[in-house]
């Protein structure tokens, strides 16, 4: 049977489960008085551990489906910032028939899948800050364009990657700067392609037009 634990439960559990308890009476599997020796407890029963044990001995079909505690807002918060942080559950960025792209100021996490179907994926470090001295990034270009771009100091290493019939573009170190991270790629990019860059001057004007934006913002 499904146990609701230490959930607090309320009248309609508890009528639920009364009505189970009339149904095994029916059956035969319960005496009269213990019909209402259980009732009684079902209707002052307070988690879903006491209604349990008021059915427990009576098969299945004398089981009740207690109500699921779903997360808080910042349960599920906390959960979608560890994203990225264990290899089984790494940070995925998709881009199908459309773009994904990460930037601003943000954390890179250790673990990361970037898929360029046929748009392109666009990974944005010049404000982010590293999780990790090691960053594992496995790239699937079919179609589209991966696109990396780091701060100076920081390396990207692609002696993983299997070019196939795509092209690979590299313009930074392998070998990262005193207290700077480096980026182990991996992966296949079929007909894909691969960059990794440092800012270019539009990227440079981009990140100062977005900066003083934030001024403002922040100014209000």
């Amino acid at each position: 049977m499904t146990s609701g634990g230490a959930y607090r439960v309320g009248n309609d559990d508890r009528e639920r489960a009364v009505a189970e308890l009339r149904r095994a009476a029916e059956d035969g599997r319960l005496s009269a008085e213990e019909l209402d020796e259980r009732t009684a407890r079902a209707r002052s029963a307070r988690t879903g551990d006491e209604l349990s044990r008021l059915l427990a001995d009576l098969g299945s079909s004398g089981a009740v489906a207690m109500p699921v505690r779903l997360p808080t807002a910042a349960e599920a918060l906390a959960a979608l910032a560890r994203v990225g942080y264990r290899p089984d559950d790494p940070l995925v960025l998709n881009a199908g028939v459309s773009g994904e792209s990460r930037s601003g100021s943000w954390t890179v996490p250790p673990f990361m899948i970037a898929r360029a179907g046929i748009e392109t994926v666009r990974i944005d470090c010049l404000q982010a800050s590293a999780a990790a001295e090691v960053i594992d990034l496995l790239v699937e270009a079919t179609l589209g364009t991966v696109v990396l771009v780091v701060p100076e100091g920081w390396a990207v290493n692609v002696d993983q990657v299997v070019k196939g019939m795509g092209t690979l573009k590299v313009t930074v170190p392998g070998v990262p700067a005193a207290g700077c991270p480096v980026f182990i790629v991996r992966g296949s990019l079929n007909m894909g392609t691969f960059k990794a860059r440092h800012a270019t001057r539009f990227d440079r004007w981009r990140l100062r037009r977005q900066q003083r934006r934030q001024r403002a913002i922040s100014a209000r």
